[in-house]
């Protein structure tokens, strides 16, 4: 199949569904190419223990091996697929993600509530003429609730461990439905909201909901003529919660306007947002054909012009801990001069190499603003605990990993977290590059000191003999690093000294 290469594809593996949007630009806004969906129930696969069920794995898979085929057509590098809050919980997560990206053929990535949040606000915003009107979005998925306030640009972002497919699974057991149920689920749902009630009150204008939940309200409330089309009022809802607690059961839920597919968790995304509405003191909320793909695909776009969001997270992170921005810059150039050296040993994907060397090498320092000592330990625990707006939790867990392994004795990834796994050659490049200007020497290393690599476990200085002789703590440093590769890593550091005259 010819490949598109105006076309962009992101593909949501949602705790309720599977959505794909393949998608081109027309001045700056999304133009369609096919969407498609799979009711999955990925989330009503998790057992006592977190682990996801043979059944909800096949469903998943099968649905996958459709989605596989519809991707063919557009380029790979302007595809990106999202895993959110059951691949998040899963305890066999990566067991299931192996069989999945075989499937696929493309790496799964899973992204934290908050950068969920920010996606679905980056999607929702685009459904809108550009106002200054501060907005609350609310995104109700299968397994957790994204609230963002923002005005064109996310502010304050939060994600809640309430879905439509966990509450009914939770609440309304074997579909059973009555009064103290839905109060049960209700003041659940309010109990997690209520920490979030002052801190967003006041900083919205106007409410808008995006996803399965919201729209299928909507379009209720549309038919019932209870509402406004694409709005879902406070009294349109109250008049459809009579309707829900007629039901004794879902699969009696005969309500006007209510897809046969969406029935058996419609009552837990209802009591979500009814709980939304009186714990915010909501009048109404629009309802946007918008939600976390279109966010992916604007996302990607921006990431392939230019515009990547994770750039702006690393300016932000070396001004908030107050990083020495000249000392990280000089070691990512020196690590993107050596990175071809050891190109063909990395196991990290080579479009991804590069920026997570380049990030790594400026946020090497970080932890140096908790303490000096171990301040390696101190800053790879940042990185991969904290809340980074545009990475994956894979990105994180690599950038964690160069960091933690930057100085000192290397330390192998103790648990992997989704798949990620130690890739040493990256690692030494960034070791040399760091030992090279322990002195923060403002001028640039010698373009003659250069780096190669037979394989994997054999790495090679070539430096001239008198710059070595010039920077006797370097050369001693660099014996060091070379017992100390071969001792745990059984990687052999050899400096080659020849007798070229000094740059």
């Amino acid at each position: 199949m010819a490949q598109n290469s105006d076309s962009y594809a992101a593909l949501d593996l949602g705790s309720n569904s599977f959505h794909l949007l393949i998608a081109s630009f027309s001045d700056n806004k999304i133009r369609v190419i096919d969407r498609h969906k799979d009711m999955v129930r990925l989330a009503a696969g998790l057992d006592d223990d977190g682990r996801l069920s043979d059944e909800a794995q096949d469903r998943a898979l099968d649905s996958l091996a459709k989605m596989a085929d519809r991707l063919r057509g557009v380029p790979r590098r302007q595809i990106r697929v999202v895993g959110t809050n059951t691949l998040r919980a899963a305890s066999n997560a990566v067991e299931f993600m192996a069989k999945a990206e075989a499937v696929l053929g493309l790496p799964i990535n899973i992204i934290s509530g908050t950068e969920e949040a920010r996606l679905v606000y980056l999607g929702v915003a685009n459904d809108f003429a550009p106002e200054q009107k501060h907005r609350l979005v609310i995104d109700i998925g299968g397994g957790s609730t994204e609230l963002v306030v923002g005005n064109n640009t996310p502010r304050q972002l939060e994600s809640l461990p309430m879905g439509c497919v966990s509450f009914s699974m939770r609440y309304f057991k074997n579909g059973d439905i009555n009064e103290k149920s839905f109060k049960k689920a209700v003041n659940a749902a309010r109990q997690m909201i209520s920490p979030y009630v002052e801190p967003f009150r006041g900083h919205w204008q106007e409410a808008v909901g995006s996803s399965g939940t919201i729209r299928s309200i909507g379009k209720i409330l549309a038919e019932q003529e209870l509402s406004e089309a694409g709005y879902i009022s406070a009294d349109g809802l109250e008049k459809l919660k009579n309707q829900v607690l007629n039901a004794a059961n879902s699969r009696d839920l005969n309500i006007k306007g209510l897809s046969e597919d969406r029935r058996d968790v419609f009552v837990g995304g209802f009591a979500v947002l009814y709980a939304l509405f009186e714990e915010l003191g909501m009048d109404g909320l629009h309802v946007s054909a918008y939600a976390i793909r279109e966010g992916i695909v604007h996302d990607l776009a921006g990431r392939l012009h230019h515009r990547d969001k994770r750039e702006d997270t690393i300016k932000q992170l070396i001004s908030q801990y107050s990083i020495d921005e000249a000392q990280g810059n000089r070691i990512a150039e020196l690590c993107a001069r050596w990175l071809p050296a050891v190109a063909d040993h990395i196991t990290t994907p080579d479009t991804e190499a590069g920026p997570l060397l380049r990030w790594a090498a400026q946020l090497h320092e970080l932890g140096l603003a908790i303490a000096h000592g171990s301040y390696h330990k101190h800053g790879a625990y940042i990185l991969g605990n904290a809340d980074m707006p545009g990475f994956s939790r894979q990105e994180q867990a690599r950038l964690s990993f160069l960091v933690a392994n930057h100085r000192r004795k290397p330390k192998p990834v103790g648990n992997p977290s989704y798949g990620v796994t130690a890739d040493w050659p990256l690692v030494c490049v960034l070791r040399l590059a760091c030992i090279f200007y322990r002195r923060r020497q403002a001028k640039q290393l010698p373009a003659n000191i250069t780096l190669s690599s037979k394989d994997a476990n054999k790495l090679c200085v070539n430096i001239p003999e008198d710059w070595l002789l010039a920077n006797p703590l370097i050369a001693a440093d660099l014996e060091d690093e070379a017992e100390l590769l071969n001792k745990s890593l059984d990687i052999k550091l050899s400096i080659q000294q020849n007798h070229s005259e000094q740059s």
